[in-house]
């Protein structure tokens, strides 16, 4: 982790702009404070873009969009549903350093938040890869928007000193130990959030929403079952963090 924060800070020394793509299902807990502050301290401009507007609460979202506005600039938008997309070309130049030629800019943020599909849809071609797990994006690459701007793709980061939650791109899903317990406690928040579909996703009833061993209903309701029919809670836990990071999950969990 020390050599990606690393990589984001030198990123963030050679941007004029810095873009911080954040999770419209939950865009204040989704903002890094670290990175923030680092940006700041570097004196170079930071726009916050909250991404993924289409699995969130609209209204919410524009709450949250008033809230962030009062510190910093902030647009919403989808990249999967390409809306708003083309106004963050628009913050780029409104907050990039006057009659500079070549405007370099670095997008930002948690894991997952879907930074490399907004810079796929700024550049017009598959520039930057995207994959529905966290860490996919392992170096850096500058690439062309237009003969004014060339744009940085970052891997998604926690600084140190973070903590990190399964909404800030919690990892590797397949990779992880341990994932039961903050799994379970995430889908109860989850299911008693505004605009949730979590009912309707894993087909579950009043009384399942309620009770104390969600995810373990889950498991049952989905089939994951390992030797000697015990319920496999390990591979619901899975699942859950994969639903979320794919965006089958909408919610608004701030």
């Amino acid at each position: 982790m020390g050599v990606l924060w690393n990589r984001m800070m030198h990123a963030v020394k050679s941007s004029d702009v810095v873009l911080e793509v954040v999770d419209a299902r939950a865009p204040l807990s989704t903002r890094s404070e670290k990175l923030e502050k680092l940006v700041a301290k570097m004196g170079k401009e930071l726009v916050v873009i909250i991404n993924k507007c289409d699995i969130s609460d609209e209204a919410l979202v524009a709450e949250a969009h008033k809230e962030i506005l009062k510190t910093k600039p902030c647009i919403y938008v989808s990249a999967r549903e390409k809306q708003g997309i083309s106004h963050i070309k628009k913050m780029i130049n409104m907050y990039a350093p006057k009659n500079k030629g070549n405007i370099k800019v670095s997008v930002a943020g948690y894991p997952n938040t879907g930074k490399s599909s907004i810079i796929n849809y700024l550049s017009g071609r598959h520039a930057a890869g995207v994959a529905p797990v966290p860490g996919h994006t392992r170096g850096e690459q500058w690439i062309k928007v237009n003969s004014q701007i060339m744009l940085l793709d970052t891997p998604g980061v926690v600084p140190f000193g973070e903590n990190i939650e399964i909404t800030q791109g919690f990892g590797r899903p397949e990779k992880m130990k341990h994932i039961e317990d903050a799994t379970d406690e995430f889908i109860k928040s989850v299911a008693a959030a505004k605009y949730n579909n979590v009912r309707e996703l894993y087909k579950l009833t009043d009384d399942d929403l309620g009770s104390d061993e969600l995810l373990e209903l889950i498991a049952k309701k989905r089939g994951f079952v390992i030797k000697g029919g015990r319920v496999d809670v390990k591979r619901a836990a899975q699942k859950i963090i994969l639903d979320w990071n794919t965006g089958k999950i909408k919610a608004y969990v701030d």
